[in-house]
C-alpha cells in the first residue's frame, strides 16, 4: 500500500461516516442533526483540508528514527498546523478536530512502522502517548478548555485518555461490528455508531446536555430495536429536541472504518 493509498483511506473513512444516514444529533446530507452551524457541504470542505496534512503525517512518520513517544511529539506541531487548515475550510466550525489528532497519530504510526498489524498498532498507539493524560490534565492547577474542565469536574479523560489507552473503543468495540460481513454494510456501520455513543463518555454531549445529556443518549443508544433506521431516526428527533450531538463518537466511527479498511487493504 502506498502513502496515496493509505491517506485515500482516511479520507474515505471520513466521507463514510458524514454520508451515512440516519445518524442521531449529527450531520448528514439530509439532516444537519443538533447544528445550525455546518452541514454535509460544511463537512466535505473539511475532509479534503485535511488530505494534505494526512501526508504529513505520513511523510514525517516515514522519516522518523526515533522512538515511539518522539514520534507523537514530531506530529504535534503538524496536528496544530492541520487542524488551523480546517477551521479555514469550515469559518472556524469544529468538524473533525479529535478525528485530525487520532488520524494524525495512526497515520504516523503506520508509516513508522511499515504497515503493522491491528494489534502492532494498537499497542505502539499506547507507547506512542503514554502518560499524555498525567502529562496535559493530571498536571493542571487552572483548566481552560472544555476537555480540561471536564477532567476536572468529572474525571473524563476525553481524547486524550482514548489514545492513550489505545483507541479501545475502535479497536475493541466499533471495529468488530464491522468485520461481520454477514450483515449489509451500512447497518454495521450504524450498529457501530450506537455501540460508540453507548458507551463512549463524549464529551461533546457533555458540552451540550450535561452528564443528564451524556446519559440520555447512552441509554436511546442501548435500546433494544426492531427497526435499525426507525430508531436512528427517533433518537435523531430526541437528540435534537434536546440540542444533543455525539460528535466525539462520530470521529470513532471514522477512525474505525479507517482501521477495518486498512485491515482490508494493506497488502
Amino acid at each position: 500500500m502506498s502513502q496515496d493509498q493509505l491517506v485515500s483511506l482516511a479520507l474515505k473513512a471520513l466521507i463514510q461516516e458524514v454520508t451515512l444516514t440516519p445518524k442521531p444529533g449529527l450531520v448528514d446530507p439530509y439532516h444537519p442533526g443538533a447544528h445550525t452551524d455546518m452541514d454535509a457541504f460544511t463537512f466535505i470542505d473539511s475532509c479534503f483540508a485535511l488530505v494534505p496534512g494526512f501526508h504529513v503525517y505520513y511523510e514525517i512518520g516515514a522519516q522518523h528514527h526515533g522512538t515511539l513517544p518522539e514520534l507523537f511529539a514530531n506530529i504535534r506541531q503538524a496536528g496544530i498546523d492541520n487542524e488551523t487548515k480546517m477551521f479555514t475550510a469550515t469559518a472556524n466550525v469544529n468538524t473533525h478536530k479529535g478525528a485530525n489528532f487520532m488520524f494524525g497519530i495512526l497515520i504516523a504510526a503506520i508509516a513508522y512502522l511499515d504497515y503493522p498489524d491491528l494489534e502492532t498498532l494498537q499497542t505502539s498507539i499506547q507507547t506512542m502517548t503514554a502518560g499524555l493524560v498525567q502529562a496535559e490534565l493530571g498536571s493542571l492547577t487552572q483548566f481552560q478548555t472544555h476537555g480540561e474542565k471536564m477532567y476536572e469536574q468529572y474525571g473524563f479523560t476525553g481524547i486524550r485518555g482514548e489514545v492513550e489507552a489505545g483507541m479501545p473503543h475502535a479497536f475493541n468495540l466499533a471495529l468488530p461490528i464491522l468485520k461481520n460481513e454477514s450483515v449489509p454494510y451500512d447497518q454495521r456501520l450504524k450498529r457501530a455508531l450506537l455501540q460508540l455513543i453507548a458507551t463512549n463518555d463524549d464529551a461533546n454531549m457533555v458540552k451540550r446536555g450535561g452528564i443528564l445529556g451524556l446519559d440520555y443518549g447512552k441509554s436511546l443508544a442501548a435500546m433494544d430495536y426492531h427497526d435499525l433506521d426507525y430508531h436512528l431516526s427517533y433518537m435523531n428527533r430526541m437528540f435534537v429536541q434536546r440540542n444533543l450531538s455525539p460528535g466525539g463518537s462520530a470521529d470513532l466511527l471514522a477512525i474505525t472504518i479507517f482501521l477495518y479498511l486498512y485491515d482490508k487493504e494493506r497488502f
